[in-house]
């Protein structure tokens, strides 16, 4: 397969985006796809990111292009898991205690800290509303976060997540309960258990 017709079959594949890095690991040269992108007028968007003037411009995405570290939870996690109606204003991520989000705040990014050992727990991926993957934490470990943080919670977000999941035939109480014991709110997650199933 030759440059252009691997770096076409790149851009459909990531919904119009461009990522050098996967392009010399297919064995495209740097030069073939500086030469690509200026042909098709691309934009660059991040570091060795380029998105084409046909494609939708996903924030989520590029936020987790630009940072690799960060986990999409609470309110965002809620809308992608279609626990929400309501898409937040600002992205909302979690990372590791340590890590440096003051670039993240700065572009009113929402960022949550937790102990680095919680920081993978319910981690899994995402499709964003253009179809990109993106990490992002469970149902489960979505339910957990926010009722760790209901009084940080808009309530109507609250109440519809936790009715919405309750209802889902698809919902794995085993592992709710699971987070809920090594983040130490058994106690409040088995108390909505009890009162919504």
């Amino acid at each position: 397969m030759d440059g252009k017709m691997i770096l076409d079959k790149l851009l459909e594949e990531k919904n119009g985006y461009i990522r050098l890095i996967d392009a010399l690991n297919e064995g495209v040269s740097k030069y073939m796809v500086l030469n690509y992108i200026r042909r098709n007028e691309m934009e660059k968007v991040a570091p060795g990111v380029y998105i084409s003037s046909d494609a939708w411009e996903d924030k989520l995405y590029l936020l987790q292009l630009r940072n690799r570290k960060i986990i999409f939870s609470h309110e965002s996690a809620l809308y992608i898991h279609n626990l929400s109606d309501r898409e937040p204003f600002s992205p909302v991520i979690t990372v590791g205690r340590g890590y440096n989000a003051k670039h993240l705040k700065d572009n009113s990014v929402v960022v949550h800290t937790v102990r680095p050992e919680w920081l993978e727990l319910g981690l899994t991926q995402g499709q964003t509303f253009t179809g990109n993957t993106v990490r992002i934490y469970d149902k489960e470990r979505c339910i957990c976060d926010i009722i760790k943080n209901k009084n940080n919670m808009d309530i109507q977000v609250f109440q519809t997540a936790l009715t919405t999941y309750f209802s889902d035939s698809e919902k794995n109480i085993h592992n709710l309960m699971k987070y809920a014991d090594i983040m130490g709110i058994s106690d409040k997650v088995r108390q909505y258990t009890e009162v919504l199933l």
